[in-house]
């Protein structure tokens, strides 16, 4: 069984014979989903029977059996690239995101890290829930804020753990969020040497 977190996916989608299961070639007519990276499933959503990966054909797209009204064409799927983000926002190519959600990164200092005593950590946040990531550098996409702090990881014990304390306490009342502490487990001596 697949799995895509339901953010990822857009389900409840119906195909009247413009894909193809993978493998056979089969024209496919039924309820299908997609998800952020462009590939197409058989079922309403992933766990909805087996999920068979379909390829696309040229003919139209739409959200609704053929016989119900409605019928439209659905223009999220109308162009080579498959970016559903990218039509329901009507960005430009450069602004598309190519990914929903950010890659979470466990960061290592380098040497030269340490010998400067700090360097930056990059986060991003979900904007309407308390879901942090750290990242490797900024992730852009509408749905996350993305900033990044100074991490000191050299000096006094306690003036390290009451610095990166204080930067994580501004950052919170800048951006007017909550969690990034919790996030961090309250381990203001990360990293530390």
């Amino acid at each position: 069984m697949i799995y895509y977190p339901k953010a990822n996916i857009i389900p409840n989608l119906y195909s009247n014979g413009s894909f193809s299961t993978l493998g056979s070639g089969e024209p496919y007519t039924g309820y299908y989903f997609s998800t952020y990276d462009g590939k197409f499933y058989t079922g309403k959503e992933p766990g909805d029977g087996t999920n068979i990966e379909l390829s696309p054909g040229t003919n139209s797209f739409t959200n609704e059996p053929e016989g119900q009204e409605g019928g439209e064409l659905d223009y999220r799927f109308d162009t080579p690239n498959y970016t559903y983000s990218a039509i329901l926002k009507k960005l430009s190519p450069s602004k598309i995101p190519s990914r929903i959600t950010p890659v979470p990164y466990y960061p290592k200092p380098t040497l030269a890290d340490y010998q400067t005593g700090e360097f930056q950590r990059y986060f991003s946040k979900k904007v309407n829930e308390g879901i942090f990531y750290e990242t490797q550098g900024t992730f852009q996409n509408t749905l996350y804020i993305s900033f990044n702090i100074p991490w000191l990881i050299t000096g006094d014990k306690d003036n390290v753990a009451k610095v990166n304390q204080r930067i994580v306490e501004l950052k919170e009342a800048e951006l007017k969020i909550i969690g990034l502490g919790v996030y961090l487990k309250n381990n203001y001596l990360q990293f530390y040497k």
